[in-house]
């Protein structure tokens, strides 16, 4: 059983009268039993086994084969069924527990009732630890739901504290009561999980720290608590502590179970890498389900753009023109790795309250470990706007089914992240005509109802040095004027990979521009492992949809090809037929990776070169396919 002692603020259990009871029994820590602040528990251990596993299920009839198999399990002696009465007249000398004290069936006391096949302890409510303790995480969730955060906090706190141990601590259960208790136990750790997202929600991250740190090191291959460490710990701005926590219960699943981290928690781990600003506290907002009489916005938080006026206006007025309008409006932003197309589409998000008063929510298709299901994305919703998870259809029909029923009569925005193909996104369209749908990804879309489909373009070089040097600081130039203005012509424009480098100048500060390209241009085939990723890698590694095959053709193209190729010439470096070389090519340019440059030869015809972008080529050329595919 889980042993969370030391962690949940635990005070000694208080046997308090509850509706004029004055029986109580205790069963979350030792086996207790209080009759008018007298404490009266059995010493004799079968006897107590046998109150455990009637307290267990009180209020039911437990039969007569599972009481034997309590006791002996699968050797019961041939007296067992006289045994067994035996330990239930000592029961019944208990006080509050005689059968004719509940001839009265308003009498508050308890009884230990004969029923047909087996014996019923009848008892009030309020007589049972464990039954406070589920009242009390009720009332704790649902004030989730109803986004009084700060309420369902000090009530999950009180649940946890009814509790004085592991549950029939001091009992050696048979295989009945055994599993009622590991049941409890899940129970406590499931109220633990929920108490502690609400004071991580409420800002307490600093106070958690500890905790969390003993409760991770108690149960070492629990993911949710060590997910809930890093989160703490990177909110306290202690990132590389957070990144340890994820190297530690990696080691730990593998050496021990021969597994990876479930997809959250490589997830966490890639954003914490990334510096998400995803994982900040939001403001005024609460997981399970947005405050009361307020829409839910799930929005991650807004962050500065340079240079996408002229964009953000287009994409508006695709968003809200209402002429002819029968349907919700659906719009694509598609950008190569890098460009910045989950900040354009959260930015306009944030500018368009106003239009959309019922809800703004973000989902995304992206995780470490593949693209998600649509069913995955479908729960995630349902839970912004109120449902809880644990109790979603398992259907991914039905869970569309209510969404759209939600949506009905609410003019909603919905952010759809790491789109890889229009088929995703056809469950998730709201019912009402007045909302509309913003997908972003690496890919362009085409069907699907998408009326409007927009390409991000890199940004200018204007824009460009000003991003630079607004996120590297004014006052520091490494390597002056010339050498930045060559490493922005690297970066070709792509806001991703500027902001990772010049993350990485900060970390090292004595490093020159010209340092910090030649880092960028290791050879990848000099063995030595490389402890920071290049600039490019955590963007390209998000590009959905792409697999093994197109990893190895980026790669090829970047080791052998120089500059713009034909589809001859790329044929001959891949070593396929033409036709399978052009359509590789075109699957490519439609994750925007290749760029074409048409040649013209004086005749109508029109023919093309495909070009990987500098600053792909370099990634490509300074780390294995293996580590991006």
């Amino acid at each position: 059983m889980i042993d969370l002692t030391l962690t949940t603020c635990i005070r000694p259990y208080q046997m308090q009268s509850t509706g004029g009871s004055v029986l109580q029994i205790g069963l979350l820590g030792t086996l207790q039993v209080v009759h008018d602040g007298t404490h009266v528990t059995p010493s004799a251990p079968k006897v107590r086994q046998v109150l455990a596993l009637l307290a267990l299920r009180a209020n039911s009839t437990v039969p007569l084969h599972q009481l034997v198999e309590e006791l002996w399990e699968e050797r019961p002696p041939s007296s067992a069924a006289t045994t067994l009465q035996t330990y239930i007249y000592q029961l019944r000398k208990l006080p509050g527990l005689s059968e004719s004290g509940r001839a009265d069936p308003g009498a508050p006391l308890g009884a230990l009732l004969t029923t047909p096949g087996g014996y019923r302890l009848s008892v009030p409510e309020g007589c049972l630890d464990s039954r406070r303790f589920a009242d009390l995480a009720t009332r704790g969730r649902r004030a989730m739901e109803e986004g009084a955060v700060s309420e369902a906090a000090a009530t999950l706190h009180r649940a946890l504290a009814v509790w004085r141990g592991p549950a029939l601590c001091d009992l050696a259960p048979g295989p009945i009561a055994g599993i009622d208790a590991l049941r409890l136990e899940e129970q406590r750790y499931e109220v633990l999980e929920e108490r502690i997202d609400a004071d991580l929600l409420l800002g307490r991250h600093h106070r958690l720290i500890s905790e969390l740190t003993a409760l991770a090191a108690d149960n070492p291959t629990r993911e949710g608590l060590h997910a809930k460490l890093m989160l703490a710990l990177y909110r306290a701005g202690r990132r590389p502590d957070a990144l340890e926590v994820f190297q530690r219960i990696r080691q730990v699943l593998s050496r021990e179970l021969g597994l990876e981290p479930c997809s959250e928690l490589q997830r966490l781990h890639q954003q914490v890498l990334a510096g998400d600003p995803g994982l900040d506290l939001p403001a005024g907002t609460a997981v399970q389900g947005p405050p009361s009489g307020q829409p839910p916005v799930t929005l991650p938080a807004d962050v500065p753009l340079i240079g996408r006026e002229a964009e953000l206006a287009r994409a508006r007025r695709a968003l809200t023109e209402s002429a002819g309008r029968d349907r919700p409006r659906c719009v694509s932003v598609a950008g190569a790795p890098g460009v910045g197309t989950t900040a354009f589409a959260v930015a306009l998000a944030h500018r368009l309250g106003d239009v959309f008063p019922d809800g703004r929510l973000y989902v995304s298709f992206g995780d470490p470990a593949g693209p998600r299901g649509v069913d995955e994305v479908l729960a995630d919703l349902l839970q912004a706007v109120g449902h809880r998870r644990s109790e979603l259809p398992a259907g991914r029909a039905d869970r569309a089914r209510m969404f759209r029923c939600w949506t009905a009569g609410r003019r909603v925005l919905l952010v759809v992240d790491d789109v890889a193909a229009a088929h995703q996104v056809t469950d998730l369209v709201p019912a009402h005509a007045g909302s509309a749908v913003l997908a972003a990804g690496y890919r362009r879309l085409y069907g699907g109802g998408f009326g409007t489909s927009m390409d991000l373009l890199p940004i200018g070089p204007d824009q460009s040095h000003e991003l630079f040097l607004g996120a590297l600081g004014r006052d520091r130039l490494p390597g002056g004027g010339a050498c930045l203005h060559r490493v922005l012509d690297l970066f070709g424009g792509l806001p991703g990979p500027m902001v990772e480098a010049v993350g990485m100048l900060a970390l090292r500060p004595h490093w020159s521009l010209r340092q910090l390209v030649d880092w960028m241009n290791r050879d990848r085939h000099t063995g030595v492992p490389h402890q920071r990723p290049h600039p490019f890698h955590h963007v390209l590694r998000r590009c959905g949809g792409l697999g093994h095959r197109q990893y190895d053709t980026l790669a090829k193209l970047a080791c052998e090809g120089d500059g713009a190729l034909t589809v001859e010439e790329a044929s001959r470096i891949l070593g396929l037929e033409a036709d399978d070389t052009e359509e590789l090519l075109e699957e490519l340019l439609e994750f925007l990776l290749l760029e074409v440059d048409l040649v013209r030869d004086g005749s109508s015809e029109r023919f093309f070169r495909y070009r990987l972008p500098p600053l792909l080529r370099m990634a490509l050329r300074t780390t294995p396919v293996r580590a991006l595919a």
